[in-house]
């Protein structure tokens, strides 16, 4: 008896154990919150305008939000206002949400686009008139969106602005850089030369066509902001097209032409300075790109005299950029060829005084004497020259004398050499 009482204790102990133990492995389900809050914030990401409760796993609806003067210019997952709230995606968690807010005040300025565009050299910075090609779409669906589609080009940049008749730009209503919705360091579009104080460009990395967007707000420039879609390839590039003028406060800022040497991209005039100095800078009237110094930001200054002026250009990935330093100095008539450095046009500076010639009754004359050293194998032996007009190293097409087109050549010796300019004969005694 007292046997089986024994084993009818022990066997109840046995179970009782086995029922904690496995008790003690059994983790307790975790049970989700059947609702979540998504509370929507101003952008202060403090005021609160409204709270919403959502079953876990659905989407929220959007609340009824309004504000004396605004309208919703859209949600955001972020206080910055950089990343949008998708309304679309399930409810997990208490969420956060901001609200960006814009003037209700329709924009009907006349947004344009301006800039120095391979593809488009008439617009010259705004300076196309009448300008219809190059103002910007009013959206029908979308508050106070702007667009427009183009060919863009790596090196191209660009503002949006509005401008008036008489290229009159309204600096309140300039979008640049600092408008760019996408400001990351692999952007196609990015923050560019930031020339005289003005805003820095929009510069385009990478050739492409485009749509550009503008969402404007009509009372804050600031609150305005420019994205941008690629639709494709660009068309082809089109030949860059040079209108060269020397642009100075001594022609009144209204451009003087200056003459291409043959087909070298080197363009030349000359010019008075009149007393107490001036300044200048070259403008490629056809796209609107200038060139001076300092980066092409600021203008050259020149004291009372007479100059000659060179500037030559080199196109990189089809786009005209200053090639050297603008030359502007006061031009002579040079002795050139074999004789002295035996640099031709390079000899037409200042520092070739020995070659230099000097102006006698409107005649110009040097005495020289040419050695065996100046002589050369082509020319027989002789020493071959012709007699150039120019400065700083640089001598146009048309400022070059000889006989005819052809060199002089003389054996060594000591020489009168006389030009006249009224006819470009050149006489050796």
């Amino acid at each position: 008896m007292k046997k089986n009482l024994k084993r009818t204790l022990l066997a109840c102990l046995l179970v009782l154990t086995t029922l904690l133990v496995a008790g003690c492995n059994t983790k307790p389900e975790e049970t989700p919150a059947s609702n979540w809050k998504v509370t929507f914030y101003e952008s202060d990401g403090v005021t609160v305008l409204a709270e919403v409760q959502v079953e876990d796993g659905k989407t929220v609806e959007m609340p009824e939000l309004s504000k004396e003067g605004y309208i919703i210019e859209g949600y955001y997952a972020t206080p910055a206002l950089m990343v949008e709230f998708d309304p679309t995606q399930a409810i997990g968690k208490d969420t956060a949400v901001f609200v960006a807010w814009q003037s209700s005040v329709e924009d009907n300025r006349p947004w344009m686009l301006a800039g120095s565009l391979a593809g488009y050299p008439d617009n010259a910075w705004g300076k196309a008139w009448p300008q219809d090609e190059y103002l910007l779409k009013k959206s029908d669906n979308e508050f106070n969106t702007f667009s427009i589609e183009v060919n863009l080009y790596a090196g191209d940049a660009f503002k949006i602005a509005v401008i008036g008749e008489g290229y009159v730009w309204d600096n309140d209503s300039s979008i640049d850089a600092s408008h760019l919705a996408n400001k990351t360091e692999n952007a196609v579009m990015r923050s560019g030369e930031n020339a005289f104080d003005s805003g820095a460009n929009i510069e385009v990395k990478e050739d492409g066509k485009y749509r550009l967007i503008l969402k404007t707000d009509a009372e804050t420039l600031s609150l305005c902001s420019l994205s941008y879609e690629r639709l494709g390839d660009a068309d082809p590039k089109p030949q860059a097209a040079y209108d060269i003028k020397l642009w100075a406060s001594f022609n009144n800022w209204e451009g003087q032409d200056m003459q291409r040497n043959g087909d070298d991209l080197i363009w030349w005039c000359e010019a008075d300075v009149p007393e107490g100095g001036g300044e200048f800078g070259v403008k490629n009237a056809a796209n609107g790109d200038w060139y001076s110094s300092e980066g092409n930001t600021k203008n050259i200054t020149l004291d009372e005299g007479h100059y000659m002026f060179f500037i030559q250009l080199e196109e990189i990935d089809g786009r005209p950029s200053l090639k050297g330093d603008i030359i502007a100095e006061t031009p002579a008539y040079y002795v050139v060829g074999t004789c002295g450095n035996a640099s031709w046009a390079a000899d037409a500076n200042a520092g070739n005084s020995a070659y230099q010639m000097t102006e006698q009754d409107g005649k110009y004359v040097l005495k020289v004497t040419f050695t065996d050293s100046e002589t050369a194998d082509w020319a027989d032996g002789k020493v071959a020259f012709k007699v150039a007009y120019g400065c700083g190293g640089k001598v146009a097409n048309e400022n070059w004398f000889g006989d005819g087109a052809n060199n002089i050549t003389v054996a060594p010796g000591e020489y009168t050499i006389t030009l006249d300019p009224a006819s470009g004969t050149v006489t050796v005694e």
